[in-house]
């Protein structure tokens, strides 16, 4: 998420964010405004996965041009020049285009593979599908976010929308989407981002699955202690302090001191959450 000529543009990675945390959203939009905290720099594990990430498409890269594929590199860099770079490659249809890069609108971002197939479009007899490198053993909502983004943004530029869009698999497998089953989903999630961009609403710090790479744990985590949030509660749900807020018991402290029931939850686990808060 940054800004272009007064224009916030956006990225793969902004809208993966965005659905797994809208607060992470709200912390990106705040810092790339000058008005919010600093995030801190990877995690080793971060760090780690990115190193893994990039062999593993390095490795895929090696693959095709031993099997005597064609392929044009776009040297990474300036978003605006590499999407021009890639309009002009594509047009001389390589069998592979690496790292294409598209703008568009409020959207932008560098594709792993555009992959030549004999489907006709406004470049000549033939036409791309994106192809994008993942560890994963299997394909994942979040790819299929990335996945549709950019085949939108390749049928701009070829006239035709890519039937498939594929995913280089960390255990040596390929994952073919038709596009068609998912890009419903996906452009509503754009939609989405767009509409929390242009007007946001507020949002607060919750532990979720994307909590362990991202780049505002840390800020998350001060949040959470300052407050004395339920959220310190080791193994408490999101669900079990929805409904102990509800009933107005907001803190690690108030918990611990908690004697009466609280609507919907069983005694025995309301039980070992005020012992566990106790003991913390």
């Amino acid at each position: 998420m940054r800004t272009i000529a007064s224009k916030i543009l956006l990225s793969a990675t902004d809208l993966m964010r965005f659905m797994g945390c809208s607060h992470a959203s709200t912390l990106d939009l705040a810092y790339m405004r000058g008005t919010g905290p600093v995030p801190c720099a990877d995690t080793e594990d971060a760090a780690l996965l990115q190193k893994q990430g990039d062999a593993h498409e390095a490795a895929h890269l090696s693959r095709l041009k031993k099997a005597g594929r064609s392929v044009f590199e776009i040297e990474h860099g300036c978003l605006a020049d590499n999407a021009k770079a890639t309009r002009l490659a594509l047009a001389d249809g390589p069998d592979v285009v690496f790292q294409g890069a598209f703008l568009s609108g409020n959207w932008g971002g560098w594709s792993d593979f555009l992959e030549r197939v004999e489907t006709p479009s406004a470049l000549g007899a033939f036409s791309y599908e994106v192809a994008d490198s993942k560890l994963k053993r299997r394909a994942d909502p979040k790819h299929v976010l990335q996945l549709v983004l950019y085949s939108d943004l390749l049928a701009e530029i070829q006239g035709v929308a890519p039937e498939f869009a594929h995913v280089e698999l960390g255990d040596g497998t390929r994952a073919t989407l038709r596009l068609a089953d998912y890009s419903a989903y996906a452009r509503m999630a754009r939609e989405r981002l767009e509409a929390f961009v242009a007007s946001p609403h507020p949002t607060r710090p919750m532990p979720c699955a994307d909590c362990g790479l991202c780049r505002w744990a840390d800020h998350c985590e001060s949040v959470w202690q300052a407050e004395d949030s339920l959220f310190n509660v080791a193994n408490i749900s999101r669900g079990q302090v929805k409904k102990l807020e509800a009933a107005g018991v907001d803190t690690l402290e108030a918990l611990s001191a908690l004697d009466c029931p609280i609507r919907g939850m069983s005694e025995n686990t309301l039980a070992r959450l005020v012992v566990q808060a106790r003991l913390q």
